[in-house]
């Protein structure tokens, strides 16, 4: 789900107050983990709305009483497993490297055969509703989400202007930031039904955002015999 899934970091950095105030142990991070996997799993396999506590502590391994104190709710797991997701995706596009590739093909293929039914995508709509709430744990996950979006989008923006193919007068990080809104726009509207061709808007947006369309007609011009 390359740029439909979020980016963030990894579940080892997934933190509650409690479990910070009862502190690091052996074993700790490995445990974190497991437990994260383990809910990552079930939600893949039967949609976030299905997952138990008592499901993940056997697919773990764990006990209930060990499962809640690491994550102390069934909404501080469910974000476990979209860090997870999270970092899984990032790792297997390189964009954790320091030159991601904004490869736009990929994008409209990517956007193109997404499916209403992914239960990740599903679980990341369900956690945005309910992070409307300060306390809820998926609010400092979006928090952390959106600034690592806004960062790589950036640095695709900027490796785009550096070969031509954006506009070099324009703000990258103010287009990653209107690309980052407008995408979020649109996959909202699909998500209710709204019938478009989420691939092509997307790279269209980026094209118009970005300068690209304007770079091509420049380049178009200059290469013609009535070039100036």
């Amino acid at each position: 789900m390359f740029l439909l899934t979020p980016f963030s970091c990894t579940v080892g950095e997934v933190s509650t107050d409690a479990a910070v105030k009862r502190g690091p142990y052996a074993g700790t991070r490995k445990r974190r983990e497991k437990i994260a996997r383990a809910t990552l799993e079930l939600v893949q396999e039967r949609g976030h709305e299905s997952v138990t506590i008592a499901q993940v502590a056997e697919r773990s391994g764990s006990s209930e009483a060990t499962v809640l104190y690491h994550f102390p709710s069934r909404d501080h797991l469910l974000v476990a497993a979209l860090e997870l997701d999270d970092s899984l995706v990032m790792t297997a596009h390189h964009l954790d490297e320091g030159e991601p590739v904004f490869d736009l093909d990929e994008l409209h293929d990517t956007a193109s055969s997404a499916s209403r039914d992914d239960p990740m995508l599903r679980l990341l709509l369900a956690i945005k509703g309910l992070a409307i709430s300060p306390e809820h744990p998926g609010r400092s996950y979006l928090e952390r989400r959106t600034a690592a979006q806004i960062d790589i989008f950036t640095r695709m923006v900027a490796n785009r202007q550096r070969d031509a193919l954006a506009h070099p007068g324009l703000d990258a990080r103010q287009i990653a930031i209107e690309m980052i809104a407008m995408w979020d726009g649109l996959t909202g509207l699909w998500f209710a039904g709204v019938e478009i061709d989420l691939g092509e808007m997307l790279v269209g947006t980026f094209r118009r955002l970005a300068g690209e369309n304007v770079m091509q007609a420049q380049a178009i011009i200059r290469d013609s015999e009535f070039g100036l």
